[in-house]
C-alpha cells in the first residue's frame, strides 16, 4: 500500500500524544475562549477571521474527484490520438484498452484515497493572513470531526515535518491544529483578536464550495511587506529596481483591489483574477509588467552575457546565424504569454490542462517539427530560451538532528509541563 510507510507515524504519534495535549491546553490559555460559527464556510477556522482578514487559502481533500480525473486524463489521450493522426479505428481500439486502464486506476485511486482520508489526509486546511505585514500567518487544520488516532497522527505529522525549519504545531481548543513559526508569539497577536464575519471572504468560499484549492485575498500593499522583510529600509531596496518594476508596484499599491484563485483538480485547470480600481489602472499594470519583461530580455539576451554559453551548438553558428536575438525574442514571447490578459479592470490568468494539450499536439507541433529539420539551432534556442525562462531553482537545505531526546520542563505547581529538545538552554526572545 502506497500510505503504508506513514503508519509507522502512529508509534511516534504515541511519543507526542502528551506534549501535544500539553501545548494545546497551554495555547488555549493563551489564546482564550473565542465563538466560533459553525455554519459558516470557513468553519473551525473562524475565530481566526474577522473583516480585516487579508488571505485565506483552502486546500479541500474532499473534493479530489478521481473519476473525473481519469475523465479528464481520457479525454486528453484521445484528443491526442486524433491530433497525432490516429485513423478511426485504432482511436476506437486504443480508448477501449484506456478505458480500461483507467477504470482500474480510478478504483484503486478510490481504495487508496480513502485509506489517506482514514488516516493521514485530513477533509481541509487553510492558510490565513491578517495584514501586508506578515501577521498571524497560519496554517490552520480543522481536527474537530477527526478521530482521536487522526489528530495525534496529523499533529505528529506536523511537528516532524516543521522540526528544525523554525515552525511548531499544537492543537487549539480541540478545534483545529495551528502550525505557525512561533506559537508563543502567534498566541500573543490572536489574545486580543476580535474575530467577526467578512462578508467576502464568507461569499467566495461558499461560491467555489466545490473547488480543490480556492484562494481569496483582500486589498494587498507590497511595500509593507517589503518593508517587514528590510527592517523598514523598503525604500533602498526598491531604488534599485528596474524603472518598470517600480512602476508596477506603484500602480499595484494605489490601485489594486483584491485576488481570487480557484483550482480544480477534476477538470486539471486554474482562474486568478486580479481586480483594480478601474479598466486604466489595470491596463496601466498589466503595461509595466510587459515593460519589465521587455527589460529583463534586453538585458539577459544583451551581447557578451553568455546568456547562450551552454547552448548545444557551436560559438561559430551562434555568431553566424545572430541567436541572441532569436533566443532573446523566444525568451520574451513564452514568458508574455503567461501573463494575464485584462478583462475591464480585471486581469485574467486561466490555465486548461485540455486546451494546453490540444494546442501541443496541433498545428504548433507541427511547426516545432519543420523548423528543427530546416534549421536546428532554432530548436536548441527554444530549449534554452524555455530553461532561461524557468525560475531559478530554490534548494532548501535545512539541518537535521540526529538521536534527538526529549524532556520534560521544570514548571510550577499547577502548570503544565512542555516537552522540548534536550538542548542548552537559550533566553527566549519575547
Amino acid at each position: 500500500m502506497i500510505f503504508s510507510p506513514l503508519f509507522s507515524l502512529r508509534r511516534r504519534a504515541r511519543l507526542f500524544a502528551r506534549s501535544s495535549a500539553v501545548a494545546a491546553a497551554l495555547f488555549s490559555l493563551v489564546l482564550g475562549t473565542t465563538a466560533f460559527a459553525a455554519d459558516a464556510a470557513t468553519g473551525s477556522i473562524s475565530p481566526f477571521i474577522n473583516k480585516d482578514t487579508l488571505a485565506v487559502v483552502r486546500v479541500n481533500f474532499d473534493n479530489i474527484d478521481v473519476a473525473r480525473l481519469a475523465e479528464t486524463l481520457d479525454g486528453i489521450a484521445a484528443t491526442a490520438l486524433k491530433d497525432f493522426g490516429y485513423d478511426a479505428a485504432s482511436v476506437e481500439k486504443v480508448g477501449a484498452e484506456l478505458d480500461k486502464t483507467f477504470a482500474a486506476l480510478v478504483e484503486d485511486g478510490r481504495a487508496k484515497l480513502a485509506e489517506a482520508r482514514e488516516t493521514v489526509l485530513p477533509g481541509e486546511a487553510f492558510l490565513v493572513l491578517q495584514s501586508s505585514k506578515g501577521e498571524g500567518l497560519a496554517l490552520l487544520v480543522p481536527v474537530d470531526k477527526a478521530s482521536e488516532e487522526q489528530r495525534e497522527l496529523w499533529t505528529t505529522t506536523a511537528k516532524l515535518a516543521a522540526r528544525g525549519k523554525g515552525f511548531d504545531a499544537a492543537v487549539y481548543q480541540d478545534r483545529c491544529l495551528v502550525v505557525a513559526q512561533d506559537l508563543k508569539a502567534f498566541g500573543r497577536y490572536y489574545k486580543n483578536f476580535k474575530s467577526s464575519e467578512n462578508r467576502k471572504i464568507e461569499s467566495f468560499f461558499k461560491q467555489n464550495a466545490d473547488a480543490f484549492v480556492a484562494g481569496y485575498c483582500g486589498t494587498l500593499r507590497i511595500r509593507p511587506f517589503l518593508d517587514a522583510a528590510t527592517d523598514g529600509e523598503s525604500q533602498a531596496l526598491v531604488s534599485q529596481f528596474p524603472r518598470s518594476a517600480r512602476d508596477a508596484l506603484e500602480i499595484f499599491d494605489s490601485t489594486f483591489v483584491d485576488a481570487r484563485y480557484v483550482a480544480d483538480l477534476g477538470t486539471i485547470s486554474d482562474r486568478t483574477t486580479l481586480r483594480f480600481n478601474a479598466p486604466v489602472d489595470s491596463g496601466r499594470f498589466l503595461a509595466a509588467i510587459q515593460a519589465f519583461v521587455d527589460e529583463i530580455a534586453k538585458q539577459k539576451f544583451a551581447p557578451k552575457t553568455n546568456a547562450l554559453a551552454d547552448l548545444p551548438i557551436s560559438e561559430k553558428y551562434v555568431e553566424e546565424f545572430n541567436l541572441l536575438p532569436l533566443a532573446r525574442e523566444l525568451w520574451r514571447g513564452q514568458i508574455r504569454s503567461q501573463l494575464p490578459k485584462q478583462n475591464g479592470a480585471e486581469l485574467v490568468l486561466e490555465r486548461d490542462l485540455t486546451k494546453e494539450a490540444a494546442k501541443a499536439t496541433g498545428s504548433a507541433a507541427v511547426v516545432g517539427v519543420v523548423a528543427s529539420f530546416l534549421f536546428p539551432a532554432v530548436q536548441a534556442a527554444r530549449v534554452r530560451a524555455q530553461e532561461l525562462a524557468a525560475p531559478d531553482e530554490i534548494d532548501f537545505e535545512f539541518e537535521e538532528t540526529e538521536n534527538e531526546t526529549l524532556e520534560e520542563t521544570e514548571v510550577e505547581a499547577g502548570e503544565p509541563g512542555i516537552l522540548k529538545r534536550a538542548e542548552p538552554e537559550e533566553t527566549p526572545v519575547e
